[in-house]
Formats: C-alpha cells, sequence, structure tokens
C-alpha cells in the first residue's frame, strides 16, 4: 500500500509548500485547467495534489487519484517490461534488429537504437518508430501487450486506477485479453479521466475532442499521479529490474540525450532522466526522476500547456519552466 504524503515529518516540507504555491501559479498563468502531481523522495511519497479543475463545467476538482492519458510517459513502462521480461531473461539483446522480432519494420535499426530514438545512431525523437517495439515485447516475452501491462505492472504494484488501454471499448483487439469483471472497472476508470482541452492565446479553456490512441509501446496508458508513484517505488527498489539494468537504461549513448526508454542530461552535476508526453490541445504530462537524490516528480494536466510550449522533443528539459521550478528548489 502507498502511504500518504509525510509533509509534517518531510525535511522538505518549506520547498514542498513553495513548489505547490509556485506550481498553482504557474498553472494558471500558462491555462490549464487541471493538473494533478506528485513528488517521492528517499522512497516515500512526500507530496501530492490536485490542483485547478478535472472538469471546469461540472466543477469537478482535479485530485491526485484523477486518471489522466499516460501519452508518451507510457514508453517509460513499455521499456522497463522490455527490458524486465526480454533482456535481463536473456529472450532478446539490445543489439538484436527489430527486424528480427518484427519483420515489418522498415529499416535495419537494432532495439537499442529504437529505444534511444536514435536512428542510424543519431537522435531523432519518433513515437511511431518506438510503437513498432509493442511486436518485439510479444513476441519475445510471449504474451499480448495488453495482458503483460495489465499483469506485470498494474496488478502486481496495486496501480488499481489504471487501465492498459485508453481505447477500451467492447469491439477493441484488446477487449478478450480482460475478464467481465477487469473490462467493467477499467470502464469505470474510464468515466472518470480528466476532461481534455484546447485553451487560447487569452486562457480560455473550450473542451477538445481527444481522438484516443490504440494501444502501442509508445503510448495508450492511462493512470493517475498516486498510481505512477507505485510504478516509481517499484522501479527504484528494483522490483521491477536489477540496478545494473536500471542503471544502462538511464545512460545516455553519447550521441544522444536518451538512455532506453527515457531522456537523459545533467543538471548541477546531477544526472536527470525524464519523459514526457504531448497530445496537442488536449493533455500534457511530465516525469522528472533524479537518481542521485532519490527523487521524483510526475505531472499530469488536462491540456498541452505541460509540453507544448517547450519542444521537448528536442531532449532539452531545461527549457521547461515547469521543470526550471522543480529543480530549482529540489536540485540547485
Amino acid at each position: 500500500m502507498l502511504a500518504p504524503p509525510t509533509r509534517a515529518q518531510d525535511p522538505f516540507s518549506l520547498p514542498i509548500s513553495l513548489f505547490e504555491r509556485y506550481l498553482d501559479a504557474l498553472r494558471q498563468q500558462v491555462g490549464i485547467p487541471g493538473l494533478s502531481g506528485a513528488i517521492l523522495q528517499e522512497g516515500k511519497l512526500v507530496w501530492d495534489a490536485g490542483l485547478g479543475y478535472q472538469d471546469t463545467e461540472g466543477l469537478v476538482r482535479a485530485t491526485p487519484d484523477t486518471p489522466y492519458p499516460l501519452l508518451d510517459i507510457s514508453q517509460t513502462i513499455s521499456s522497463t517490461i522490455l527490458l524486465d521480461q526480454c533482456v535481463e531473461q536473456r529472450a532478446l539483446d539490445l543489439s538484436d534488429s527489430v527486424r528480427r522480432w518484427n519483420p515489418s519494420f522498415s529499416d535495419s535499426a537494432t532495439v537499442r537504437q529504437v529505444l534511444q530514438h536514435a536512428p542510424s545512431g543519431s537522435f531523432r525523437y519518433d513515437s511511431g518508430r518506438f510503437a513498432a517495439l509493442t511486436t518485439v515485447i510479444e513476441e519475445c516475452a510471449d504474451d499480448d501487450f495488453p495482458r503483460l501491462v495489465a499483469d506485470d505492472i498494474f496488478s502486481r504494484f496495486g496501480m488499481a486506477s489504471s487501465v492498459p488501454e485508453h481505447d477500451l471499448r467492447d469491439s477493441s483487439p484488446s477487449r478478450g485479453f480482460f475478464s467481465s469483471g477487469d473490462y467493467s472497472r477499467y470502464r469505470s476508470i474510464l468515466d472518470r479521466v480528466a476532461t481534455a482541452y484546447k485553451v487560447d492565446g487569452n486562457r480560455r479553456a473550450s473542451k477538445s475532442d481527444y481522438s484516443r490512441p490504440s494501444l502501442t509501446a509508445a503510448t495508450g496508458l492511462v493512470s493517475t499521479v498516486r498510481d505512477l508513484a507505485r510504478f516509481d517505488l517499484a522501479l527504484d527498489a528494483g522490483a521491477l529490474i536489477d540496478s545494473d539494468t536500471r542503471s544502462m537504461a538511464w545512460q545516455s549513448s553519447g550521441s544522444a540525450p536518451t538512455g532506453l526508454g527515457w531522456f537523459v542530461q545533467s543538471h548541477n552535476g546531477e544526472r536527470v532522466v525524464w519523459h514526457f508526453g504531448l497530445a496537442r490541445d488536449s493533455y500534457s504530462t511530465l516525469y522528472i526522476k533524479v537518481p542521485g537524490r532519490k527523487l521524483s516528480l510526475i505531472l499530469l494536466a488536462n491540456s498541452d500547456g505541460l509540453a507544448a510550449p517547450y519542444s521537448l522533443s528536442n531532449g532539452d528539459l531545461s527549457v521547461s519552466l515547469f521543470a526550471q521550478l522543480f529543480l530549482k528548489l529540489f536540485v540547485s
């Protein structure tokens, strides 16, 4: 069970208080209707909150248990499954060509290069290419990807408010992988997903038509900040992949600002691993880890304001005002 935040006893209570205040001001500045966040430190949840509204018309406030689409930070979970089920089990080598496992793949790139978004050794962020790892995972793990996510991640670590496919419906190919009880539970979670909003230049929000993507290794998961905190704790504790594998995943290639399913860069001498998600005029997400400080931040929003202004696909976290706020208060 995830313990509630230990704010009163936490030595970081002052920066946490400042962070929440400035975060809410920044949220309003960029016009994000609703945002949920969590901070983890030294293996504990030290802060979580919902700011603003997950549904402005219904005046439903955002909470740490509000579900959001994870968008591209789904890749952090997918890469963990691949490393756990395939690499550590010696069923796959990262130098294998993707075509060995997915014959329809377009070129000769290796699994490592696709995980790093580094075709031919040079960085180019491409979620479509990353999605090809869905078949790689299914073939090497000998199981269906939705079931791997549901069983090996969500169920295993008590992520009870997470859904393995946002586009889960009666006609979905994934429907047959789940019991009637699980399917009903997933549908009830999807009914609570934060409403997507488009924000204009005057910070006025209006509902947007978000097209739910099919589940791939690149995108499609739904979760909450509290559930992602459970994933984060399990990752740091070595319950998902061992420490050597984790270190490899969080090591940049030198020619690219990426590890294996994560962006990697440095701030004030500290390694920072992170990922983001962006659905324009709908949703955005941000997940930052500072391994040397045993520190993590998770932010999920129901507009694109966490990511759209910052061109994070270029691999530079320092341009994000949200990241700057977090790193200045906790890492500087």
